[in-house]
């Protein structure tokens, strides 16, 4: 975990699936001149400790929690990319008290369900002798990227896959569509979305769950916008931060105490 800044507002950055802190240097840049900026690396993922469990979606979004709770923070912005997007979502759903605002980037939720078979057969045999190889290169098949990255950031990507091992990489890949409960699966998605309460932006690069999302926050009611940025991929916060950093800068500021 890692500080920067200050003012009266402060932003917690979520980074997705085989990242770390040091995807939002872009962002700590920008948003530390007027606020508390908080950057943390998930359980396993840049300097966190590396645990043998506690990688699914939901005791990520518990870890997050016990973070903010341990600095006192409350009324924060979120903003989480991918999975870190399904974690800020989930943050804001179980305690709402510690959440001024959410802003998700292409989060990694809403799937259907037939999105556990894929995930199970990328996974394979995780204890088999070329697991460490299959998860670097399952980096850059995540299903919900559609092979939208660019070759430096896929070959970035497998990089932090080999150095996180398979040990971390599949049960974290696996904790967010695989099992009864997987929040990132469309009916357990909908369901929290439903007792979602706090302000949320969704950024969107990925259309078919953009759509869905529409709709349902459409059909709800719910206090939530949901863009769809196009020439942009997974990684839109790295791609035009410029644009990014403007569109939620203008966010938070709609979203003071």
């Amino acid at each position: 975990m890692a500080e920067f800044g200050s003012g009266d507002r402060t932003i917690v950055l979520i980074h997705g699936w085989c990242s770390d802190s040091t995807d939002w240097v872009d962002q700590i840049s920008a948003f530390a001149g007027d606020a508390r900026v908080v950057t943390l690396d998930l359980r396993g993922h840049g300097h966190s400790e590396r645990t043998a469990s506690g990688y699914g979606s939901v005791e990520l979004a518990e870890d997050v929690i016990a973070v903010l709770d341990h600095l006192g923070l409350s009324d924060s912005h979120l903003v989480g990319h991918s999975l870190g997007g399904i974690i800020a979502h989930l943050v804001a759903v179980r305690r709402p008290d510690l959440v001024r605002s959410v802003l998700l980037i292409d989060p990694a939720y809403g799937q259907p369900e037939e999105w556990e078979g894929q995930v199970r057969a990328i996974i394979g045999d995780p204890a088999s002798a070329d697991s460490a190889e299959r998860a670097a290169v399952a980096a850059d098949l995540e299903p919900e990227v559609h092979n939208s990255v660019t070759a430096a950031r896929r070959i970035r990507r497998r990089l932090q896959a080999l150095a996180l091992g398979p040990e971390v990489v599949w049960p974290t890949f696996a904790g967010m569509w695989c099992g009864e409960d997987a929040p990132g699966l469309r009916p357990q998605t909908e369901r929290a979305i439903r007792e979602r309460r706090r302000p949320t932006l969704c950024i969107y690069a990925y259309e078919p769950t953009y759509i869905w999302e529409s709709h349902l926050v459409d059909e709800l009611g719910l206090d939530t916008r949901v863009e769809l940025w196009t020439g942009v991929t997974h990684f839109l916060h790295q791609d035009d931060p410029e644009r990014f950093n403007k569109v939620a800068s203008a966010w938070f500021d709609a979203n003071r105490l």
